[in-house]
């Protein structure tokens, strides 16, 4: 499950900074309406599938929680923006993003430490 949680993160992050940053795509409505919608879905699935999979994947691992090491540190952070992803994209997709720009850009800045701590996670030492 760890490789499709993973794989459901890239795909998120790059469709999200596709949405933001793709300016060729933004001038044909049917582009951006595609990745918006590839990215909603795919959003329910990562909704599904990430607190299931950090559930079992803390419980299992919990001796590790013990220390604070880089690799409980990134953990942590990983939980903390993949938790805070899920509620903004939620209330974005419920109220808008033209309602509160703060939100779809906390939505948005998240997506790099979230990254940069899934690849701090793998790096880190394990034992």
């Amino acid at each position: 499950m760890r490789r499709l949680v993973i794989a459901l993160v890239l795909v998120l992050g790059v469709s999200g900074l596709v949405l933001v940053f793709g300016a060729p795509w933004r001038t044909d409505a049917g582009w951006s309406k595609l990745v918006s919608l590839a990215h909603i879905w795919i959003g329910f699935f990562f909704l599904v599938l990430f607190p299931l999979y950090a559930w079992d994947h803390i419980t299992h691992n919990r001796a590790w929680l013990r220390r604070l090491r880089g690799v409980t540190l990134s953990g942590a952070v990983q939980t903390v923006c993949g938790a805070l992803l899920m509620v903004t994209g939620v209330v974005l997709l419920l109220y808008g993003d033209q309602v509160w720009p703060l939100l779809r850009a906390t939505h948005h800045v998240l997506t790099y430490p979230l990254l940069a701590s899934i690849g701090l996670h793998f790096l880190s030492r394990k034992s």
